[in-house]
């Protein structure tokens, strides 16, 4: 089923439920492209410690957002920073302090038609569920990625404050994303409607999605993820992005 199907059909599904029809998303990678979060990051590490290691500010200065992958650091070798570097543990440390916050994941753009795409199943009847391994932070909101990506759905134009729309978020940042999101099935399943797709980025979580939801139209949004990440994914539907208007 190629792309355009696929999409339509997920809108189809939903205008026909007979019961409460949920989408489940994840957000980075799948709805928000996190390259220009981690490109930000790099260059900024450049900017504060770069005279400490030239040869990290040297192959940062490079880098484009074409050159991100799902590890930062392989990104980084690959574009000629030795794995030997002596920048690359303060750096592992930076990125740990910078990536999840909500300053941070400001800068990540949707992906080509997710905001039209999920704007039309919210406006198809759909609840859409986002459900995302970013963690909210304290209860003033002062950590974390909790304002953060509430500020990032809204002012990028997803529906948000609109009614049907519910956004899941880790409490221990901690606790792995495959373990979150197990969870968070009860609570989705707990809304007694009807799953109708989900789309992910991990090709574990689509399949554990599959595992739980074998009537829904269980998405894996080819984009960038886990090398290590062995789930099989012949039994899944795949696209690139949100764009209906794929030739293929």
């Amino acid at each position: 089923m190629n792309q355009n199907t696929l999409l339509q059909k997920v809108l189809d599904a939903v205008s026909s439920s007979k019961k409460l029809p949920i989408v489940v998303f994840d957000l980075d990678d799948t709805l928000f492209s996190t390259a220009r979060r981690n490109l930000v990051i790099i260059q900024n590490f450049s900017l504060d410690q770069g005279d400490s290691y030239p040869d990290f500010a040297q192959v940062a200065s490079k880098l484009t957002l074409a050159d991100m992958n799902w590890s930062v650091t392989a990104a980084l070798e690959k574009a000629g920073l030795a794995s030997t570097s002596s920048s690359i543990k303060p750096f592992i440390e930076y990125w740990d302090a910078t990536f999840f916050t909500s300053g941070y994941d400001a800068l990540d753009l949707p992906n080509p038609g997710a905001v039209d795409y999920v704007n039309a199943i919210h406006e198809a009847g759909a609840l859409v569920y986002y459900l995302t391994g970013r963690a909210v932070g304290d209860r003033g909101l002062n950590n974390g990625m909790g304002q953060g990506t509430t500020l990032s759905l809204t002012n990028r134009g997803f529906p948000f404050w609109r009614g049907r729309c519910e956004l899941n978020l880790k409490i221990d940042p901690k606790e792995k994303d495959s373990d979150y999101k197990a969870r968070a099935l009860t609570d989705i399943k707990s809304l007694r409607g009807t799953v109708v797709a989900t789309f992910d980025n991990e090709p574990s979580n689509s399949f554990m999605f599959l595992n739980h939801f074998p009537d829904a139209m269980n998405v894996w949004v080819k984009t960038t993820w886990n090398p290590e990440d062995k789930s099989p994914t012949k039994d899944l539907y795949t696209i690139s992005d949100f764009s209906r208007d794929k030739k293929n």
